[in-house]
């Protein structure tokens, strides 16, 4: 979700404006806030490239900006400056820089900005394949700025290199997982969906939503373990959204997997909506999406439809599934997660 207030990175970057005057600037990465939107009066051209599909929803209203969500950049014309969003995974800023820098000029300058406590001081050893010199332009506001020169070779960018793929077994339903860097689950089973695949209140049948989905472990376990089922798959993450419909591809298992920032890209209702929705945005705790998956998904179920979900254990989430549902059944606990049930 994007927010209006500007973040901490952004607000050391409006003391560095100079650096992006009048320039074909590519801004990518973890995007939260509307600061791109200024930057767009002072550069020449700004392009933004985001994973985040909330992201691309917000600036597809925005005129002066040409706006980008998929996992692999394409470019009609090399950028002069690339300005990057650190994000909480370490990987994907890896991917992210692997992605975009064949889209970049020679000696195009490559900033990074980040939160501290967000992994930013590691900006060198992000530039190293990249640039020989890494400096450090500003600190402030709990943030620094990093810029490198482009002057290394650039090899062509292959997804297919950075897919991490690991066996899972759950009920003796054996599958193939594919993820992508920042996946959610990526390169093992997490204890939440382990615990809710283990706790199933209902038989999923009819047409079933997986939110947030991930790499596709739940909605590619109820594919293959209730085949009658139509299992759709849907995530904010673009790099989530390929992983799912790699995981499908490998495991040969019929279904879909697109991009919806909750509700935004769906239609129709649902017999069965199963999901173990994400607890962190960034180095944020986040609930907002959720919450708003809870309130809403009574007018997504039919009637006689189900509402199964797995959370930590300590959140709020029953009395918001009791305001919608007018009931909520806590199907097994333990001292991390909890399993919730619900009906229309």
């Amino acid at each position: 979700m994007i927010s209006n207030s500007y973040t901490l990175a952004s607000q050391l970057l409006e003391r560095n404006t100079a650096y992006f005057e009048d320039k074909d600037l590519l801004i990518a990465g973890y995007i939260e806030d509307t600061y791109p939107t200024e930057l767009a009066k002072i550069a020449k051209k700004v392009t933004l490239f985001s994973y985040d599909y909330s992201a691309k929803l917000h600036y597809d209203n925005v005129s002066n900006i040409d706006n980008h969500c998929s996992t692999e950049y394409q470019a009609v014309k090399k950028h002069q400056v690339a300005l990057i969003y650190m994000s909480k995974s370490k990987a994907e800023v890896a991917y992210l820089l692997a992605n975009i820098t064949e889209h970049l000029e020679d000696g195009a300058m490559i900033f990074m900005v980040g939160e501290n406590n967000a992994g930013i001081r590691s900006a060198n050893k992000f530039f190293a394949p990249y640039g020989d010199i890494c400096n450090k332009l500003d600190a402030a506001r709990r943030s620094s700025l990093f810029v490198t020169e482009l002057n290394k070779p650039v090899a062509k960018f292959v997804q297919d290199d950075w897919v991490t793929t690991f066996p899972i077994t759950v009920n003796s339903i054996e599958l193939t997982i594919c993820t992508l860097p920042g996946v959610f689950s990526h390169g093992k089973l997490d204890t939440g969906s382990k615990v809710l695949l283990n706790n199933l209140h209902k038989k999923p049948s009819g047409r079933v939503l997986d939110l947030g989905c991930g790499a596709g472990i739940i909605g590619s376990y109820i594919a293959k373990r209730f085949p009658a089922s139509k299992v759709e798959m849907t995530d904010v993450s673009a790099l989530a959204v390929k992983s799912s419909q790699l995981t499908l591809a490998a495991n040969e298992l019929a279904g879909q997997a697109y991009l919806s920032d909750v509700y935004s890209d769906i239609s129709g209702k649902f017999d069965y909506i199963i999901s173990n929705p994400p607890f962190h945005a960034g180095l944020k705790t986040h609930y907002a999406s959720t919450e708003t998956f809870l309130k809403e998904a009574n007018g997504y179920i039919n009637p006689r439809g189900h509402l199964v979900l797995v959370a930590n254990s300590f959140l709020k989430y029953p009395e918001i599934i009791e305001a919608s549902f007018g009931h909520c059944l806590l199907q097994i606990k333990s001292s991390k997660f909890a399993v919730y049930y619900a009906n229309k």
